[in-house]
């Protein structure tokens, strides 16, 4: 899965950008706020149709500007694909092969993308909501049918919220019981089911980005593994917490309240870990889930990296660049300098200058 080449119209500040792409290593570098997390915020939008910073269409716009546009070629299982995506403020086109898709899922799939952004690093020591979210947006890219089911599961969750908050009857209130177990219990299975083959890989990166000193994994302690024993300690929960739940008018039992502990040599990053082992974990993580996507569909997907110079200390770039250089598939980062970069990096990358919105190619830096 390799994007070859990228053009943007209006697309914040960025000017008319027509730009061709290194199949292996991509360099963005330029001061800050020049628009380098710009284009690869373009990038990621072809992959999955939204924002990671979560903006609205509108804010994709150029000021001067009615609409934009994304047009990008890829190579998709050895077929060349066209992606385009037309953006107004009220909405999105995305077309492919210049054909306007019936549903956005048709749009998926085309080139798969996995970021690493410095901001995620709040979530290895934040609340539980956020490492959940690391968790199932790795399930969600392999597993599409997950999406359904975290959507079915929070409706559910909503309903049945406003009848324990409402002092419901038991009568009422014993269908959305039974519907949020089954849902709920679906879900942890999922998650379970992803994790013990996410695990191993996790563990193989973060030792190789550390030079084999240290072990990482991810506990996601449950009373149970089976899909039929999830439900049944689940409905135990519920009998349980029956009467606080009344008394507070929510939901106290369910995935939506589940934790991950992420650990490093048996200690838990939330409470022990330093900033190198965060940002080596979170690193691991999205590096071991590229891996997993790799294996399910039989080519990589793009590896998308911001600010990561910035994020890690020299050793560790290096056993994580080394990582990289050893494998296949497509990378884009974002640096202030080239400098900053691996040795082995600046030898195979193609680089592109951002300043002021507009983005050249230009040759290596040698030292």
């Amino acid at each position: 899965m390799i994007l070859e080449t990228l053009k943007l119209r209006s697309y914040r500040n960025l000017g008319n950008i027509d730009l061709t792409w290194n199949n292996h290593f991509n360099v963005i570098y330029g001061e800050n706020a020049q628009g380098k997390t710009n284009l690869l915020e373009a990038i990621y939008l072809l992959g999955h149709l939204k924002s990671f910073r979560g903006a609205r269409g509108q804010d994709l716009i150029n000021h001067t500007a009615e609409t934009a546009f994304i047009s990008a070629m890829v190579d998709k299982g050895n077929v060349a694909h066209k992606l385009d995506i037309g953006l107004q403020k009220a909405g999105r086109n995305p077309r492919v092969d210049d054909k306007t898709v019936k549903k956005l899922s048709e749009f998926l799939g085309y080139l798969r993308s996995v970021l690493f952004t410095p901001e995620e690093l709040g979530n290895i020591k934040g609340f539980p909501a956020g490492r959940r979210a690391l968790l199932d947006r790795a399930i969600l890219q392999t597993e599409p049918v997950y999406l359904d089911r975290v959507q079915e599961y929070d409706r559910i969750l909503r309903q049945r919220n406003q009848l324990l908050k409402k002092q419901a009857a038991e009568a009422e209130l014993a269908p959305w019981t039974e519907a949020l177990v089954r849902s709920g219990s679906r879900i942890r299975h999922d998650r379970q089911r992803y994790l013990t083959r996410f695990k191993p890989l996790l563990s193989q990166v973060y030792r190789e980005i550390t030079g084999g000193t240290e072990s990482a994994t991810v506990n996601y302690s449950l009373a149970a593994e089976k899909l039929d024993e999830l439900t049944d300690h689940m409905n135990a929960a519920f009998e349980r917490l029956q009467t606080r739940e009344r008394k507070l008018g929510i939901t106290l039992a369910g995935p939506h309240r589940d934790d991950l502990d992420f650990q490093v040599e048996g200690r838990s990053l939330r409470a022990f870990g330093s900033q190198g082992q965060q940002r080596s974990f979170l690193l691991a993580f999205k590096a071991a889930q590229v891996m997993d996507l790799e294996e399910k569909f039989k080519e990589p997907p793009v590896l998308l990296l911001d600010d990561l110079a910035s994020e890690l200390d020299s050793k560790r770039q290096e056993g994580f660049f080394n990582f990289l250089l050893n494998r296949r598939g497509q990378v884009f980062l974002t640096s202030a300098q080239q400098s900053q970069l691996a040795d082995k990096v600046q030898q195979t990358a193609s680089f592109f200058k951002v300043n002021q919105g507009l983005v050249s190619a230009t040759s290596p830096e040698r030292g």
